[in-house]
């Protein structure tokens, strides 16, 4: 179906639709000079800024006036325009919206602006599921995230969805904390963040409405278009499947219909991947007018790139970006009090850099607590005399896990740094993972207070592997693994010492 079918067929729906309140709601955008959060004679009137109500969007007039009909139990919201933020709470979540409730006390909702410093390329810290449930999961983001990011603050940060698990309570001092970065952040949500068992849909995320506002949004911010979504759709009372509901897919349509224009390109985030989206298509359909688009997705705790082709364009993106609490905080605990929790795919925890400018950008892995040159574990057979057991790990080869790559990742070895070996890209378990899972099995962890990690079974998207020569002579060699990838921006090149035994 081409997308004016697509926009006809979402028409017919909606007109036959109950579609909200009769009345409609007004107000003013415009510059709060003063930061006070009242319109005051002289301060200026913003025309060109659009409102929505979560499914239609509309433009406010020259004297910064908007009126949009409201739709039940849905928020209006501004669409955050290039050069202008809204207030911050002292989470620094983005006071952008006003919700339902208060849409039936008044009929009257100002939108204030302030002014906004911005540079065209943006710098984007992009946060898969935290999956906080206890407290003492707040004090892990606070060592692996937020003292971070402290230090080298992006301009923007993008909690992936999954902020909880299954604790709503928890939102506050998850903002809390990573308010202190003292940077917007922008809030996608989860299908451990929804209130299953409503009898309406639409308060499936009332609770996340509540602490940060609509569930699906767009905004402006320096050279660039985001569009956050929510593709978390229950189906009873503890399930959902991945799906877009009409009004979404309807606000999508005019997003790109009146904001597309002006880009050659969108960041489209969302929690569940598109794959494991029953109506992607319709989405991908809508999203034609974009050159280039990048779609960033948590959910799985692995990492991966997938691409949608296009006929007669660049396919669609996807990177799939892991987890901060990488494997649910299973494992045994580090010096700091902090579960080892490798993601599925042996990546360790940590989180994404995206540094864009419409349709150009980079992405860089981060991993918590490593220096920002980590970008792969180097696996090596040892032969040991004192902890036999562990022996049992050892293989005829040597593997590298690159964080970053996808499958067309170039990855050689060299063990003279002359010569270089290409490694065989290999759909296998991580050895790190089996070698956890050994340790856990013996034992090895017994008095720790710590939630057991499962046996490893998860088939790694980006490991490489290189098996060892009979003729290589025994002896001990500084190997370097090299990994390069043009597409993805990834030129990366780690050392390992690997001793050959007789």
């Amino acid at each position: 179906m081409n997308r004016s079918g697509y926009l006809f067929g979402l028409f017919v729906i909606v007109a036959h639709m109950v579609v909200g309140q009769s009345y409609k709601i007004s107000g003013r955008v415009y510059h709060d000079e003063n930061r006070n959060g009242s319109f005051e004679e002289g301060e200026k009137l913003l025309g060109g800024v659009f409102i929505s109500n979560g499914r239609d969007i509309v433009s406010t007039d020259t004297d910064g006036v908007y009126k949009i009909k409201p739709l039940k139990n849905n928020p209006i919201f501004i669409i955050k325009p290039k050069g202008y933020i809204s207030p911050r709470t002292p989470q620094n979540n983005l006071k952008f919206y006003h919700l339902y409730q208060e849409l039936n006390k008044n009929r009257q909702f100002d939108f204030p602006l302030y002014e906004n410093k911005e540079k065209d390329t943006v710098h984007v810290a992009l946060l898969g599921d935290p999956q906080a449930d206890v407290i003492d999961d707040i004090h892990h983001v606070n060592k692996l995230v937020t003292e971070e990011l402290a230090k080298s603050r992006p301009d923007i940060i993008v909690p992936l969805g999954d902020l909880s698990f299954d604790n709503l309570r928890i939102f506050k001092p998850l903002s809390e904390t990573l308010g202190l970065v003292d940077v917007p952040v922008y809030y996608v949500i989860g299908n451990h963040d929804l209130n299953f068992g409503e009898k309406e849909f639409s308060d499936r995320d009332k609770t996340f409405e509540a602490s940060f506002g609509p569930s699906y949004y767009a905004f402006e911010f320096g050279n660039n278009l985001f569009l956050v979504l929510n593709n978390n759709f229950p189906v009873n009372d503890r399930e959902y499947i991945g799906k877009f509901d009409t009004d979404q897919l309807t606000f999508v349509a005019g997003v790109a219909d009146k904001l597309g224009p002006r880009y050659k390109g969108v960041k489209v985030f969302s929690h569940i991947p598109l794959e494991y989206t029953q109506n992607k298509e319709a989405l991908i359909e809508l999203i034609t007018p974009f050159e280039k688009v990048l779609v960033v997705t948590g959910h799985t705790h692995t990492q991966y790139h997938h691409y949608f082709e296009r006929k007669d364009q660049a396919a669609i993106h996807q990177l799939v970006g892991g987890a901060v609490c990488g494997a649910w905080w299973q494992g045994a605990h580090d010096i700091d009090g902090v579960p080892f929790a490798m993601m599925h795919d042996g990546t360790p925890k940590g989180y994404w850099r995206l540094k864009t400018n419409d349709d150009t950008y980079k992405l860089r892995y981060k991993v918590s607590g490593a220096p920002k040159e980590k970008q792969m574990n180097i696996w090596v057979p040892e032969h040991k005399e004192w902890d036999k057991e562990m022996n049992v790990l050892n293989e005829p080869y040597i593997y590298a896990n690159v964080f970053a790559a996808d499958s067309k990742t170039d990855v050689q070895l060299s063990f003279d740094g002359k010569t270089w070996h290409r490694m065989e890209h290999y759909p296998g378990v991580s050895p790190e993972l089996k070698r956890f899972y050994l340790l856990q099995e013996l034992g090895r962890y017994n008095g720790q207070k710590l939630s057991k990690a499962p046996k490893p079974v998860t088939k790694s998207k980006h490991l490489w592997r290189f098996k060892i020569s009979d003729r290589l002579k025994a002896g001990t060699y500084l190997i370097k693994v090299r990994a390069d990838n043009t597409f993805l921006d990834l030129h990366e090149e780690e050392v390992r010492v690997f001793r050959k035994e007789k």
